[in-house]
């Protein structure tokens, strides 16, 4: 496949500055238990959160996975296993924390779908695992 390393090279080049872009975001002197790149594990299975947040006065856990996903380009037969592959990465992390304290996860995408039924399917799959979707409305191009 020519041109296929150049392609995932843009793609996680992409993702890179996305997630950068995003971890800015939380980058504020009253989130003093934030943890970028926060070590999990589960079952055996390890992994690192992009963002927890331990909320000692609310008492709960905030985990954050930053995902640069392009819905648009994705073939429709494809919408639903990425969501549903989303949706189990952060269930892991959820799953390591739940001891402790209750857990408020979110997956954060740059910007929503263009076709509207696609970006309703995404949430509904989401929201019926309970994982909150945030939509940043960022081109691609500036990410």
């Amino acid at each position: 496949m020519p041109g296929s390393q150049d392609t995932f090279q843009k793609r996680a080049s992409r993702g890179r500055r996305f997630e950068r872009w995003e971890l800015s975001k939380w980058a504020d002197p009253d989130h003093k238990a934030l943890e970028s790149q926060a070590a999990s594990s589960w079952r055996g299975k390890r992994g690192r959160a992009d963002l927890r947040l331990i909320d000692t006065e609310e008492g709960h856990t905030i985990l954050v996975e930053i995902k640069a996903t392009d819905w648009d380009k994705m073939a429709a037969h494809r919408v639903r296993p990425n969501a549903l592959r989303h949706a189990r990465q952060i269930w892991r992390y959820i799953n390591a924390e739940l001891a402790d304290r209750p857990v408020l996860p979110a997956l954060v995408y740059p910007s929503d779908p263009e076709t509207p039924s696609r970006k309703e399917e995404i949430e509904r799959i989401l929201h019926e695992r309970l994982v909150q979707v945030v939509w940043r409305q960022l081109t691609f191009d500036t990410i």
